[in-house]
């Protein structure tokens, strides 16, 4: 039986203890603990402090976070955010050997897992640590990002190199192709010491069974696991090592996150931007290869067979056809604009091969008459020095493949091009990501232009639906707290296909919150921003006015005439609906105008007129308050 001093978590009965010392509040800051609470060392377990109730306390997780940092100076990465705090209290309160964490690109996986390996390294629970990434380029992201936290890894070593020098690194950064490789050696590495393993992107293990099965022999003696990924995915033939699984109602096996973010939250928290998407169709002429039939036309936008579809964007996406020529210009075009918002913003091509990529390259030369930066794969390290080279410039455009699907930190990045032949959620779900990361008080979205296929766009709506579902439950939230309701496939398969020509890219419908605006919407929307001297930041709003403004003069076109039209005659209901139609388009209005909150100028009216919400005003107060922004407006 192990003494108080040799173990580090107090048993059941210690932690009953304890809760009953502090009269079940935080020793700290007295507020009442809830599930979760811990359990602390009052001197630290690293430093020899004994797990015995004498050397014990009862603490709210915050308290004993904070307590950790300022105890333990040697941390010096970032402070936490609300979702990595939490999920760390989360780590720490489950105390297991495999922990999976889903949070959103851009979120800052990269700091939370690091916290957590600092958390393990300085308490003694590992006292080495390995990071498994996709690519050589992560390997040199996070070693500097370890650095920067304190923590010192190798992401240099080869496997003919054996394992880290122990004078030098706490441990090393492997991509997964090293792991499958040589995994006997690092199944010894994690064997020998206390090991903490990060899976970054775990979803690659599942790319190629060798991977997962090499994964699983080096690392299954490692004391911890922690796997990272961008979005929740599911099992096809290669389920994932260090995984749960669980069968949904259409018998599919999805993985199971200990703790997950998702992107609508980080929009609401402010952590990413909000992604703009534009849908861009056109009729594209082709012919099948060996094939009697004169040419096949088909729109981009509409229902066609596997094979046809496929053939459809192999046309539009040909340098040769023209239709990607017009649509880089209208890209370059919108970054012109972005750049009156965000002087530094820059552009990302994202292509399905180095002949198209090169292509690409040289369009967008005669467009901008400055030389884009390109990167191939096969470039090795070099192609990881000109995205950092990239990321330090202002450069306008960086056209990739493949390197920039995931994992690369590139925040300057706000106007994006979808050009490749890949559309599995999970590719469509990482390039997003690549525009989504936030500078601190950035206020612009990013845009990303898309081929109208109906898949895409089912994605894309995806994707903004989940951030409805976080503004609704912040509405939900807001009510309960204060009484008032705002208001507020597959991977497309190669074939043998001549593409013959194409049309110009026509506008066909934007995504962005969970709604589609038409082309009518879009454009005016984007005539109000250069009226106004606005960027591009500020089209989605704009939009919101743009469609309010047409369906009120829908609606008026359609109501019959009425005798005696004048405010006496009308019936009260619409009366009243006229005046609040009128000061809902004022408050947006002067929102847009002033680059304000649409709520915080909401919340001020309704203070104003002496109502909660507006639903319940009087005719008399929404003139007061038609009144009241009126004078707002002529004041601003």
């Amino acid at each position: 039986m192990s003494t108080p001093g040799e173990r580090r978590l107090f048993s059941d009965s210690e932690r009953a203890a304890l809760y009953l010392a502090a009269d079940g509040r935080c020793e700290n800051c007295g507020t009442e603990l809830e599930p979760g609470w811990h359990a602390d060392h009052v001197r630290p377990h690293s430093r020899d402090g004994k797990t015995d109730v004498i050397n014990g306390q009862a603490l709210c997780p915050p308290c004993n976070l904070k307590k950790g940092n300022k105890m333990d100076a040697a941390w010096r990465g970032a402070p936490l955010r609300d979702w990595q705090r939490e999920a760390l209290t989360d780590y720490l309160r489950k105390d297991k050997p495999d922990f999976l964490a889903v949070a959103t690109p851009g979120a800052g996986k990269t700091t939370f897992a690091l916290r957590i390996a600092h958390e393990m390294l300085s308490t003694g629970i590992v006292e080495r640590m390995v990071v498994v990434v996709p690519s050589d380029h992560l390997k040199v992201q996070w070693a500097q990002a370890a650095h920067r936290c304190g923590i010192s890894l190798d992401p240099t070593t080869k496997n003919r190199d054996g394992l880290e020098n122990r004078a030098d690194y706490t441990g090393a950064v492997l991509t997964y192709p090293q792991v499958e490789r040589q995994p006997g050696l690092h199944r010894a590495g994690a064997g020998r010491r206390r090991t903490l393993v990060i899976l970054d992107e775990i979803h690659h293990a599942g790319d190629e069974k060798a991977w997962g099965d090499a994964i699983k022999y080096a690392f299954e003696g490692a004391d911890r696991r922690l796997a990272l990924s961008g979005t929740p995915f599911r099992s096809d033939s290669n389920p994932i090592p260090f995984v749960t699984y669980e069968a949904g109602t259409d018998k599919i096996l999805r993985s199971v996150a200990d703790y997950s973010y998702g992107y609508g939250r980080a929009i609401r928290d402010g952590v990413c931007r909000q992604v703009d998407f534009h849908f861009y169709d056109g009729e594209m002429r082709w012919r099948d290869s060996g094939a009697l039939d004169p040419d096949k036309v088909a729109s981009l936008s509409t229902e066609l067979s596997e094979d046809d579809r496929s053939a459809a964007l192999e046309t539009a996406l040909d340098p040769a056809t023209g239709w990607m020529r017009a649509l880089l210009a209208i890209a370059d075009k919108s970054l012109t604009e972005m750049r009156l918002d965000a002087p530094n913003a820059g552009g990302l091509v994202i292509a399905y091969r180095r002949e198209t990529a090169r292509a690409y390259a040289r369009e967008l030369r005669v467009i901008t008459g400055e030389e884009p930066v390109v990167v191939l794969s096969e470039d090795g390290p070099e192609a990881s020095a000109r995205i950092t080279a990239f990321d330090k410039s202002t450069a306008r455009w960086l056209v990739a493949v493949k390197m920039v699907s995931e994992g690369v930190d590139v925040p300057r990045l706000a106007v994006g091009v979808y050009a490749t032949r890949t559309g599995t959620p999970m590719f469509f779900r990482q390039a997003v990501g690549r525009f989504v990361r936030r500078a601190p008080d950035e206020e612009h979205s990013a845009l990303l232009f898309c081929p109208a296929l109906p898949a895409l766009r089912t994605m894309a709506a995806e994707i903004e639906n989940e951030i409805r579902d976080e503004i609704e439950r912040e509405r939900e939230e807001y009510e309960r707290a204060t009484g008032t309701r705002p208001d507020v496939q597959g991977t497309l398969p190669i074939f043998d296909r001549t593409p013959v020509a194409a049309s110009d890219p026509v506008f066909d419908r934007a995504i962005h919150g969970g709604l589609e605006y038409t082309l009518e919407e879009n454009a005016k929307a984007e005539e109000m921003c250069r009226k106004y001297g606005f960027g591009l930041g500020s089209l989605a709003q704009m939009r919101r006015l743009v469609r309010e403004e047409l369906g009120r003069q829908q609606e008026e076109a359609a109501q019959p005439d009425e005798a005696g039209d004048s405010d006496v005659d009308v019936p009260a209901y619409k009366y009243r609906k006229r005046l609040a139609d009128d000061l809902n388009k004022r408050i947006r209005r002067h929102a847009a105008s002033n680059r304000l909150e649409y709520n915080e100028v909401n919340w001020t009216v309704n203070q104003h007129m002496g109502v909660t919400r507006r639903s319940k005003a009087t005719i008399e107060q929404l003139k007061e308050g038609i009144e009241f922004i009126a004078r707002r407006e002529r004041d601003s």
